[in-house]
C-alpha cells in the first residue's frame, strides 16, 4: 500500500485514468471527487470515519436513490457538483458487506482495516479494479491516505503531470524519458552524466 500526503486540491492518479481529488478535509472526514473515464459525471464522496469497519458516506449531487437486496443505488445529477459538507448529500451509515451502486458501474463500500485505519473502497466495471484508500490522518490542511491498486500504477498527479511534460517536450529528440528514474526537472547527482542530444536513456531497472 502506498502512502500519500495530500491537501485540499491534489489528486492521487491511478492507472487507466482513474483521479482521486482531495476537495475538503476535517478531523474525521474527507470530500473527494471521483473521476474516470467510465465515471460520467465524476462523483463527490464524503467519508466520515464512525469506527474502523464503519464509515458515513455522503453522494452528491443525488438525483434518484433507492434500496433494495442489492444495496444503496444512487443516480447524480450532472452539471456541478457539491465540494463541501454544505451542499445537498444523500447520507447514510456503511459497514463491511454493504455495497452501495453509483451511477453506471461504480461501487463503494467498507474494506478490510490496514492496521487498525478504516478503508473506503472503490470497485465496479467503471473503474475496472478495486482501488483501497486507508483513511490515515485527517486534518484541515492535510490527509494522510494509504492506497492499494492491485495490478496498477499510483501517482501523484502532479508527478504524472510532469513526466507527461517531460515527454511531449522530448517528442522527436530521440530521448526516451518514461525510464527515467529521478524525477523531471531535478539537476544531476553528483558523477550523473547528462545525456547527449538524441541519446536515448535506458529503461531504469
Amino acid at each position: 500500500m502506498l502512502v500519500l500526503n495530500r491537501r485540499p486540491g491534489e489528486s492521487i492518479l491511478v492507472e487507466e485514468g482513474i483521479d482521486i481529488c482531495v476537495l475538503q478535509a476535517g478531523t474525521d472526514s474527507l470530500f473527494l471527487r471521483i473521476a474516470a473515464p467510465r465515471v460520467d459525471p465524476s462523483v463527490v464522496l464524503g467519508a466520515t470515519a464512525v469506527s474502523t469497519r464503519e464509515l458515513r458516506l455522503q453522494i452528491g449531487a443525488p438525483s434518484k436513490a433507492w434500496i433494495d437486496e442489492d444495496g444503496v443505488h444512487v443516480e447524480v445529477a450532472g452539471g456541478g457538483h457539491p465540494a463541501t459538507a454544505g451542499h445537498a448529500t444523500l447520507s447514510f451509515s456503511c459497514r463491511s458487506g454493504l455495497v452501495a451502486r453509483v451511477g453506471e458501474g461504480l461501487e463503494l463500500g467498507v474494506g478490510p482495516t490496514e492496521r487498525g485505519h478504516p478503508c473506503l473502497t472503490l470497485d465496479g466495471p467503471a473503474v475496472g479494479v478495486q482501488v483501497r484508500l486507508a483513511l490515515i490522518r485527517l486534518s484541515k490542511s492535510c490527509v494522510r491516505l494509504g492506497v492499494d491498486a492491485p495490478g496498477r500504477r499510483v501517482y501523484r498527479k502532479e508527478l504524472w503531470d510532469a513526466v507527461v511534460a517531460a515527454n511531449t517536450a522530448a517528442a522527436g529528440t530521440g530521448v526516451d524519458v518514461a525510464g527515467l528514474s529521478r524525477r523531471p526537472g531535478r539537476p544531476p547527482a553528483a558523477g550523473e552524466r547528462r545525456p547527449a542530444a538524441g541519446e536515448r536513456l535506458p529503461a531504469a531497472v
